[in-house]
C-alpha cells in the first residue's frame, strides 16, 4: 500500500521518537542527566629503545690502524713473516669482522690487488658478486668495496663485504662475513665496524726483505726441501703440517705432513687419498696418476686433481713418498686458471724433497 507524505513524515517521527527513548529521553520532559566526560585518550607507550651497542677500540701502532668492534666479540690474532690477520668473531659464530694486513715490494696498485682479489673470489664456491666500486675509507684513503657471497673457506655459502686499500708496501682487507639472513638483519652494526676502520699516520712493522728463497732443513723429521726466491715459510702447525710454503701473493702453496704409514706403497697410500677426497668433496674431480722420481731419484706417486678447498676451487697435485718409519704427503695448490703456468715451480720444488 502506498503513503501519502503526511504518511511518510509520521513514520519518521516515530522513528526519531523511538530513538529518543531507547535513548533515555521522555517526550515533553527536560533532561536533567549530566553528559558524562569525554575520556581523554590514552597516550601511546613508547617502545623501549634498543639498548646502545657498547664498542672496543682497537689499536695497532706496529701496523698502523685502528677499528672499532661491539663488546664480548673474540678477538684473535696471528702475524707470519710478511703479514697480520685480525678477526673478531660474533659470540653466536653467525658473522665475523677481519683485518688482513699483507706487506709487499713497493710499486702496488689498488687496481692490481682487486684484480688479483677477484681472481680468487672467481675460484669461490657459488660466488656471486652483488656490488662494487670505489669507496673512501680510513680518513679520506681511496678504495674498492666487493659486496657479494659464496663459500669463504666456512663450508658453507656466507654473505660479505670487503674493502681493499694500498699504502706504500702494505696491501689491506677489511671485511665482514656471515650467514646471509643474519648478515642482512644486523647490517647496521656491521657497516659500522667496517666503517669505523681507520689508518694511523704511520707504521712501526719493517717487513722483511724479499725471501732470497733457500732450503729448508728438518732434522727432527729427516727431509729437506728447496724453494724459490720470493717464497716465505707461512708455517704455523695449524692442520698438523710440518712446513707450509707460499709464493709472495700466497698462492702458489706447497705444504709438507707427514703419518704413519704401516706397510703400504706409495700407490696404495694414493688410492685411499683418492677415496678419502672423493668422499669429501662433492666437486672432487680426478685428473692424473702415477708414479714418478724425485731429483735424487727416491721413488713417489703423484695424484693431481681438483675440489674446493676451504671455499676455494684448487687444482692440486698430491706426492707420497713413503720411508720404513713415515710418509711424507707432499701437497702443491694453484688456481685452475694458473696451475699449467704455475705448475713448473711446484715441480721444481716438489722434485727437490730430500731424505736426509
Amino acid at each position: 500500500m502506498l503513503r501519502t507524505r503526511g504518511q511518510k513524515g509520521i513514520l519518521t517521527a516515530v522513528i526519531v521518537t523511538l530513538a529518543l527513548f531507547v535513548a533515555g529521553c521522555q517526550c515533553g520532559a527536560t533532561d536533567t542527566t549530566p553528559a558524562p566526560e569525554p575520556t581523554p585518550p590514552s597516550a601511546p607507550t613508547p617502545a623501549p629503545a634498543p639498548p646502545e651497542t657498547v664498542m672496543t677500540l682497537f689499536e695497532s701502532t706496529e701496523h698502523g690502524f685502528s677499528i672499532e668492534y661491539p663488546e664480548g666479540w673474540t678477538e684473535n690474532k696471528h702475524g707470519a713473516t710478511t703479514s697480520f690477520q685480525l678477526k673478531f668473531n660474533e659470540p653466536e659464530g653467525s658473522f665475523s669482522v677481519g683485518v688482513s694486513v699483507e706487506y709487499r715490494p713497493e710499486g702496488n696498485s689498488l687496481a692490481d690487488v682487486v684484480s688479483e682479489t677477484k681472481k680468487y673470489m672467481d675460484a669461490m664456491s657459488q660466488f656471486e658478486m652483488f656490488s662494487e666500486g670505489d669507496v673512501t675509507i680510513g680518513g679520506g684513503i681511496s678504495a674498492y668495496e666487493m659486496i657479494g657471497q659464496g663459500d669463504i673457506g666456512a663450508g658453507k655459502v656466507e654473505k660479505f663485504r670487503y674493502v681493499v686499500l694500498v699504502r706504500e708496501k702494505q696491501v689491506l682487507f677489511v671485511g665482514v662475513s656471515g650467514e646471509p639472513v643474519q648478515f642482512d638483519e644486523q647490517k647496521p652494526l656491521l657497516d659500522s665496524v667496517v666503517d669505523s676502520f681507520k689508518l694511523m699516520p704511520s707504521y712501526t712493522y719493517v717487513p722483511p726483505a724479499p725471501s732470497p728463497g733457500g732450503t729448508y732443513t728438518s732434522s727432527e723429521y729427516g727431509f729437506s726441501i728447496t724453494y724459490p726466491e720470493g717464497w716465505h715459510d707461512y708455517t704455523t702447525g695449524e692442520y698438523g703440517e710440518i712446513l707450509d710454503l707460499r709464493a709472495a701473493g700466497g698462492i702458489p702453496e706447497v705444504m709438507v705432513k707427514t703419518w704413519t704409514e704401516e706397510e703400504a706403497t706409495p700407490a696404495e697410500s694414493a688410492s685411499k687419498l683418492k677415496s678419502m677426497f672423493s668422499g669429501e668433496l662433492s666437486d672432487y674431480e680426478f685428473l692424473s696418476e702415477g708414479e714418478i722420481a724425485l731429483d735424487d731419484g727416491t721413488p713417489a706417486y703423484e695424484v693431481v686433481f681438483s675440489g674446493t678447498m676451504q671455499g676455494y676451487l684448487l687444482t692440486c697435485k698430491y706426492v707420497i713418498v713413503i720411508t720404513e718409519a713415515n710418509a711424507f704427503l707432499i701437497m702443491s695448490y694453484s688456481l685452475p686458471a694458473s696451475f699449467e703456468q704455475d705448475e713448473p715451480v711446484l715441480d721444481e720444488i716438489i722434485g727437490s724433497f730430500h731424505l736426509e
